[in-house]
């Protein structure tokens, strides 16, 4: 491996006052939401310290200001928009929106002012310090992509054909596998046939990524989410296929060598550039996770979320090798977990919450650990959109939650169910076990920050350390 230049080693130099953030995290688990109240919520905590009492920066009154400049190289992550979905507009209750899906990449920088209570700098003289903290969306489904650059295609067929065969996914393929096994992978390629099947597999996808269905592990992800690239783009009319039946390669000029050089395409043209830009280095990472989503959706959506987790985090590296991989921007110094939505169920729940997320992720947790990276699981909301309360239901006093269910037009009190401390065991997927809700925000006029769960607690183990 080559040196570092001495330009490297200034430009790494210069950069030592920003810290890159990985948000990650599957569809619809509240990325681009987080990343709106943590930005809004650090501008406003200048002013109003107590809007996060666990960020010490702020706990403690050194935290001055806080300002959103562009990132460069990346398109404006849509920050003024965002809150004004969350915070303004209203209805007639004093109900409010969620921004839109992101359906491409974007991102930002916001610019910390702050005390510094570093020994060498109060010597100094230099108390007043700024960080910069550059922050990245995109659609959640890109993660899933990530994978793919360590199988070619006929491992990624085998494993994605398999998975087809299993329920509920099977029901939702039917007219595409049956398109694929008309397919003689050794033939010469068939261009209508092969495009029929690409059509055929990216509908399949679209329904099992549905909400009533909720299966997340679907690959390409830009079949989904086609991002900057056209639907009708040939890298995008990808499907897995069989394996030549008897087991012989497959020829130059074959169905099957044709859909491979695609898929190698798809490969180095799309995937490649996304994580070799935006996720080969990074400082921090938090990976939010819907777990009550997945719990919501059923036994085969919360093991499909965990598998989907799992893929994804097999492809971050998290070495760590002193100054070289510090000079590369390689060093990672810690991971959070985070469990999304925390308000859809009360704070009494929260602990199982965390528990459960720590049990989905511990595999992959202990991986990091191992390499020399700081990990830990939250149970956070960017948005709280309820309060706690207490009612009667079936004669039982039970903690509630109220708030404005999305859809309704007036706050509701309900019990939304209990949250196993471990994975859910036959008894608990019954009907009705689970019975999350999603909320509207309550209105809050935005000047004093927006309520959260949890945020500053993950701010101050993404950050705390860089704002001493």
């Amino acid at each position: 491996m080559p040196r570092p230049t001495p330009q490297a080693i200034l430009r790494r130099l210069a950069e030592r006052n920003t810290v890159r953030v990985a948000v990650t995290g599957l569809r619809r688990c509240g990325k681009t939401v987080f990343t709106t109240s943590f930005v809004h919520n650090l501008m406003s905590a200048g002013q109003w310290p107590d809007l996060l009492p666990f960020l010490k920066v702020a706990a403690r009154g050194d935290l001055i200001a806080a300002e959103v400049f562009p990132l460069p190289g990346v398109p404006m992550f849509p920050f003024e928009h965002s809150l004004a979905a969350i915070v303004g507009g209203g209805t007639a209750h004093g109900a409010h929106g969620w921004p839109a899906a992101t359906d491409r990449l974007c991102g930002l920088r916001i610019a910390v002012r702050y005390r510094s209570r570093r020994t060498l700098n109060v010597l100094r003289g230099r108390r007043v310090r700024t960080l910069n903290i550059d922050l990245v969306d995109y659609p959640g489904e890109w993660l899933l992509d990530l994978p793919l650059l360590a199988k070619d295609f006929a491992t990624w067929s085998a494993e994605t054909m398999a998975l087809a065969a299993r329920e509920p996914r099977a029901r939702h393929v039917r007219e595409w596998q049956a398109a694929v096994d008309a397919i003689d992978a050794q033939a010469s390629a068939d261009p209508v046939a092969l495009k029929r099947a690409a059509t055929l597999y990216a509908e399949a996808l679209r329904r099992c990524a549905a909400p009533e269905v909720g299966l997340t592990l679907h690959q390409p992800a830009r079949l989904l989410r086609p991002g900057e690239f056209s639907p009708d783009s040939p890298l995008l009319e990808l499907s897995p296929l069989p394996p030549p039946r008897d087991g012989a390669p497959p020829p130059a000029g074959s169905n099957f060598a044709a859909m491979a050089a695609r898929y190698d395409a798809y490969r180095e043209r799309i995937v490649a550039p996304f994580y070799r830009d935006h996720f080969r280095y990074f400082d921090a990472q938090i990976v939010l996770v819907d777990v009550l989503g997945a719990l919501k959706a059923g036994q085969a959506a919360f093991d499909d979320m965990r598998a989907a987790i799992a893929a994804i985090l097999q492809s971050f590296d998290y070495s760590r090798s002193g100054f070289r991989a510090w000079l590369e921007g390689a060093l990672t110094e810690r991971v959070l977990f985070a469990a999304t939505k925390a308000d859809h169920v009360s704070s009494n729940q929260h602990p199982n919450l965390r528990r459960l997320l720590e049990e989905v992720v511990a595999r992959e947790a202990n991986r990091i650990r191992f390499r020399g990276v700081g990990t830990e699981a939250l149970a956070i909301s960017s948005v709280r959109c309820t309060e706690d309360v207490v009612g009667e239901v079936q004669g039982q006093t039970l903690s509630l939650v109220r708030g404005m269910p999305a859809g309704r037009d007036a706050e509701t009190a309900l019990f939304p169910g209990e949250i196993p401390a471990h994975f859910p065991g036959p008894q608990d997927w019954r009907e009705g076990r689970f019975r999350f809700l999603d909320f509207l925000p309550v209105h809050v006029s935005g000047a004093r920050g927006i309520p959260h769960i949890g945020l500053d607690e993950a701010m101050q183990g993404l950050v705390g350390n860089h704002l001493r």
